[in-house]
């Protein structure tokens, strides 16, 4: 298989004596769809990176390649797009068939755009935006999470950890919860997160993105719980999974200011 770094086709518009249609149609056969899936299925299958660096979005990769033939092969721009689109279906087909999501595709979809960003939220960058939506979710809801799961009253029950916790935040709800993160997390398989918040929290950064993809899929089941808290508390990355959720949250939450019922 080849690597993402590797061209997956040589064209030298300087050979002389070549069959054009011949050579297009073999660089175009290496964008077949066996080896298309085969591609997105070890994406997915390696999609949790807690140590490396997030993976390529192969959608962009596959773009700029497409944007290559359409320079080099002008003539034939219509049988390099058919192709184009064909790959960014399949692509966003076997993400959502994985996901047990549906793809809501309409007259107005960019489907670069369409594919693009669903790698990003689901393949190249999943394990990112599941620590960054705890890590929002527990912020944003910690007045909520204090009053539904009784943290607060746990602070004298982990004097040496909570004591810990209060010299690394400002607001002493916080500093409960990251006392006692582990049972934060797991109770929260109790509260109705739907995709839209997981969205909203995860690109709390551009609302646009998490708005955008929102219109793109429909989740058919649970997302939150078959997705995200099964990572979190069942797979066996779960203690790596929650370092670094309250390392994160150590680093967004230190200077929040405590609300009025702190």
């Amino acid at each position: 298989m080849n690597s993402l770094s590797e061209a997956p086709f040589q064209y030298n518009p300087a050979v002389t004596n070549v069959n054009i249609d011949n050579q297009l149609a073999g660089i175009l056969s290496q964008f077949e769809d066996d080896y298309i899936m085969d591609v997105i299925s070890d994406a997915l299958e390696n999609r949790f990176r807690l140590y490396d660096l997030p993976a390529p979005n192969i959608v962009a990769a596959y773009e700029m390649q497409f944007k290559t033939l359409t320079d080099g092969f002008s003539s034939y721009t219509g049988e390099i797009m058919e192709t184009r689109n064909r790959v960014y279906y399949n692509i966003i087909y076997k993400i959502c068939d994985y996901y047990g999501i549906t793809f809501n595709d309409t007259s107005e979809t960019d489907i670069y755009s369409a594919a693009y960003w669903l790698y990003d939220f689901l393949v190249s960058n999943f394990t990112k935006h599941l620590i960054d939506f705890y890590v929002t979710f527990i912020i944003t809801e910690r007045d909520s999470i204090d009053s539904a799961f009784g943290i607060s009253g746990l602070r004298r029950e982990n004097d040496v950890v909570y004591s810990y916790s209060k010299r690394l935040f400002a607001d002493p709800k916080l500093a409960a919860i990251h006392a006692n993160l582990e049972y934060v997390i797991s109770q929260m398989s109790e509260t109705d997160v739907d995709l839209w918040r997981i969205l909203t929290y995860a690109y709390s950064y551009n609302n646009s993105i998490s708005s955008y993809i929102y219109g793109l899929i429909a989740d058919n089941g649970n997302f939150f719980k078959t997705q995200y808290e099964s990572y979190v508390i069942d797979s066996k990355m779960s203690a790596d999974i929650l370092t670094y959720i309250k390392m994160n949250l150590q680093s967004a939450g230190a200077t929040v200011v405590p609300t009025e019922n702190a």
